[in-house]
């Protein structure tokens, strides 16, 4: 009996062909107005997003589906991050500014600590100083952090599989026993628990792109989304059909 996770393959592959395909035609001339401060921002964290997407999916055809779990955690953060930029527009672009100027000084200081020669802390200060932290709005500094901005802008179930992806990045228990077999306590070559990638890729790139869309005039791909949304609702009712899961009320979200 065929697993009905396969049925979100080629949901995810006509999402991959999507961004590529928009921005090769001149999108750069198209951003709404309030979001022209951060498009590029939009536009990297999408790619970190469709490209972490591409990376797990490679490292799960060579069979290190568990090691991709960082890659996982980024594409979580920045799915998070999309939908705040989507939300918020330009006004994020101070916050992001002052999180610059704080990253720099931080690594400034350690490169300082460090008696590192190869960098040079004076061209980090200027960058730092280019900054000018106190011209810049404070009001959105909380939201640097990423429990904040998963509070405000992720759902229910951000938090369960970040959580899970962070304790498989961390030296932990996690990190360790997936290379244990259980019961009998033997070492073992790879993770005994790898989980096929694509669902959880479909799930993210949708996201993703469902908030990329609102950065361009008009937002792209309106048609397709409706029927790829469709389609994904009908996939995810019959896998949790399957496993035997209560069926999700899709009018209390997504």
């Amino acid at each position: 009996m065929t697993d009905a996770r396969a049925a979100y393959a080629p949901i995810l592959e006509r999402l991959l062909t999507l961004y590529p395909a928009y921005i090769s035609r001149s999108a750069r001339d198209t951003i709404r107005p309030g979001y022209r401060k951060v498009a590029h921002i939009a536009h990297g964290w999408y790619m970190r997003c469709h490209r972490g997407v591409e990376a797990i999916l490679l490292l799960d055809d060579a069979g290190y589906a568990e090691e991709a779990s960082g890659i996982r955690r980024s594409i979580i953060e920045h799915v998070v991050a999309l939908k705040w930029l989507a939300a918020e527009r330009d006004h994020i672009n101070d916050t992001l500014m002052r999180g610059h100027a704080r990253d720099a000084e931080r690594r400034k200081d350690a490169v300082t600590g460090a008696g590192w020669t190869s960098v040079d802390p004076l061209e980090i200060a200027a960058v730092i100083a280019g900054i000018d932290l106190d011209s810049r709005d404070k009001s959105g500094d909380h939201l640097l952090h990423f429990a904040q901005r998963m509070t405000k802008f992720g759902d229910v179930h951000t938090l369960p599989g970040y959580l899970a992806e962070c304790s498989r990045v961390h030296p932990g228990y996690q990190s360790a026993i997936c290379y244990v077999n259980i019961p009998n306590g033997g070492p073992l070559p790879q993770s005994r628990d790898a989980v096929w990638q694509v669902p959880f890729a479909a799930t993210n790139l949708l996201e993703a792109v469902i908030c990329i869309r609102e950065v361009f005039d008009p937002p792209p791909w309106g048609e397709v989304l409706n029927e790829l949304g469709r389609e994904y609702r009908e996939v995810t009712d019959r896998v949790r059909e399957q496993d035997g899961l209560p069926a999700i009320n899709w009018s209390d979200g997504p």
